[in-house]
């Protein structure tokens, strides 16, 4: 019976076998987290061009509201609308008696977004004088 003793280029092997297997763990692991990343990475942008947009149309409402209150032309207070929300923003008034309520909506998200959302906001304000 021999017994050998292990050596050195032998545990170097056993070394080398061990590093090739873990970085193919490494590569593996990195293409599963990678799309993860950048999926939520696209899901909080999105969000954040969302919430812009609701921002700006809500701008734009309370905006028209004062101005329809002060007594500008609707001529303006489209413009007024468009420069607020975009070009592509759509409002609606409401009055009963000296309160209007003006209603504007836009889409949002952006050319590269796959929802279709739209934001909306309504505000109040009263009259100087009834239409």
């Amino acid at each position: 019976m021999t017994i050998t003793k292990p050596t050195l280029e032998d545990s170097e092997d056993e070394r080398n076998n061990q590093d090739d297997s873990e970085r193919g763990m490494v590569t593996a692991e990195l293409a599963m987290t990678i799309p993860v990343v950048i999926a939520v990475l696209f899901l909080v942008a999105s969000l954040g061009v969302s919430l812009v947009g609701q921002l700006r149309v809500t701008d734009a409402a309370r905006e028209a509201a004062r101005a329809y209150a002060m007594e500008m032309s609707d001529r303006e207070v489209a413009e007024l609308v468009a420069d607020r929300a975009g070009d592509d923003a759509s409002y609606t008034v409401r009055q009963h008696g000296r309160t209007l309520t003006v209603t504007v909506s836009a889409p949002v998200g952006g050319p590269w977004s796959i929802l279709d959302l739209t934001a909306e906001s309504s505000m109040t304000a009263l009259a100087e004088a009834e239409r």
